[in-house]
């Protein structure tokens, strides 16, 4: 039965999302770090640069696929932190250490989603694709989901201690 939620179709189109995925947050990213300076030209070009090149590889567009949405999160994470600070009186710029911490997020999780595809594609030969259940081995423990949903939590909790007890 076709609903107008069935969105099944639109798997077809996903290098195109992934392709413009990649490009606006590299863009936004050099824009809002200021690595190459404030020249938008030269960080469109490499946003695109960068896009293609994802486009071109299978796995970099799983990879990315799979790691947008928790990507996703953490750009609204950063969204809702510049708009409180604004409220407050404050800008995110008053606060370095939270580039820091919103940039280490981002590459544990780019780290992780890569580790849990090295993990999918190097496995053990003719397994199934289907998440491994069995909690034996170490490396089934320490990438299960609820085991890095549990660390992820943890490493919030840690830097909003750590960021309230230095106000005080």
């Amino acid at each position: 039965m076709a609903t107008f939620l069935d969105v099944t179709r639109l798997e077809y189109f996903n290098p195109i999302f992934v392709f413009i995925f990649v490009w606006i947050v590299v863009y936004a990213t050099l824009i809002w770090s200021k690595v190459l300076g404030s020249n938008n030209i030269l960080n469109a070009m490499i946003g695109l640069i960068l896009g293609i090149f994802v486009v071109t590889s299978n796995a970099a567009i799983l990879l990315v696929s799979k790691v947008a949405p928790f990507l996703t999160v953490v750009f609204v994470l950063i969204m809702l932190f510049n708009v409180a600070g604004g409220m407050l009186g404050g800008r995110i710029e008053s606060f370095p250490a939270m580039k820091g911490i919103f940039l280490s997020m981002i590459i544990f999780i780019v780290l992780v989603g890569i580790a849990l595809e090295i993990r999918g594609t190097f496995g053990e030969a003719g397994a199934s694709t289907e998440p491994q259940s069995d909690l034996s081995k170490n490396v089934n423990l320490l990438l299960h989901p609820t085991f890095l949903g549990m660390i992820l939590i943890l490493t919030v909790s840690v830097f909003t201690i750590a960021l309230l007890a230095a106000k005080g």
